[in-house]
């Protein structure tokens, strides 16, 4: 019985945990200024978008709202109902647009997720996302850094 007990704990102390400071990787990267500012510009395009779509709502809204009483009830029905597929276009590429920066994102986080993988560990954490680290986790971030020919820069 006992034997069964100290089985997880044996299995436990054979894996390997590892942490990995990415956002210390990142900010040297050079390859980050790159993407952040190709971010930054699809960002700005699709909020200009989104900005256009609801400046016609809202003057089709304004519209609507001083016409509505002398419409017919059928007319004001198909135009509320314009006005309501215009709102949900809008929140639809609101959430379009999230998911392609997210895609970005996960893009940009392949290929040091990619080196972290080969390490052959079977947890690597984030290191600032730990309460507390023992002696036994790995730290990646410096091995990590050599892989992907990330050189520190000059602290300011």
């Amino acid at each position: 019985m006992s034997l069964l007990l100290a089985l997880p704990l044996t299995l436990m102390a054979q894996q390997k945990l590892a942490i990995v400071n990415s956002q210390e990787v990142m900010m040297e990267m050079s390859e980050v200024k790159a993407v952040e500012k190709k971010m930054q510009d699809l960002g700005k395009k699709y909020e200009a978008d989104i900005q256009s779509m609801q400046e016609e709502f809202q003057k089709k809204s304004e519209a609507f709202f001083k016409e509505k009483d002398g419409m017919l009830e059928t007319i004001r029905k198909r135009r509320q109902q314009e006005l309501q597929d215009m709102q949900l276009r809008i929140q639809q590429s609101v959430q379009a647009m999230r998911n392609e920066l997210q895609q970005q994102q996960q893009k940009l986080l392949a290929p040091i997720q990619a080196k972290v993988d080969a390490e052959g560990c079977t947890y690597v954490m984030e290191a600032g996302m730990m309460l507390h680290t023992g002696n036994g986790a790995i730290d990646l971030t410096a091995k990590l850094k050599k892989a992907l020919g990330v050189k520190a820069q000059a602290k300011k």
